[in-house]
């Protein structure tokens, strides 16, 4: 019986200084500003990407994407060990909403990539990133 008289009052007093202490301090502000940073308005992302992303019945697609600041692109895909002519094609590009990554316009297949600082990483479809460290073009100095 002494003991739970003992436990009651202890743990009235431990809630009466966790409130007085926390009724007279000042709230602390826990937030922090947002990072407003982005690829897009952080690296200089604009040049030529080059690569070679995997194939499924060959030894690769060498792969080579320029991106410049007029929002406009070039891609070329090469099928390699194949007697196929390389394929080019231009078209525009528009930022997602994040600043972090593009996409393709419907010339470039709709192709998403995430701007990274000095290379670019593949996007599935539903704009999360592909697996993969074997498909990554990087920037061309």
């Amino acid at each position: 019986m002494k003991a739970s008289s003992i436990l009651c009052v202890l743990g009235a007093v431990f809630c009466t200084c966790a409130t007085s202490e926390v009724g007279s301090q000042p709230a602390r502000q826990t937030t922090q500003a947002p990072d407003l940073h982005t690829s897009q308005n952080s690296l200089d992302w604009a040049g030529t990407y080059e690569g070679v992303l995997p194939c499924a019945d060959c030894p690769g697609i060498k792969t080579r994407l320029t991106l410049n600041k007029d929002g406009t692109y070039e891609l070329r895909a090469e099928f390699l060990e194949r007697p196929i002519a390389p394929k080019t094609v231009r078209g525009r590009f528009t930022w997602h909403a994040s600043g972090n990554a593009i996409s393709l316009d419907a010339t470039g297949g709709r192709q998403q990539w995430a701007v990274g600082e000095g290379h670019l990483s593949p996007l599935n479809l539903d704009g999360t990133r592909v697996d993969s460290p074997n498909r990554i073009l990087r920037l061309v100095p």
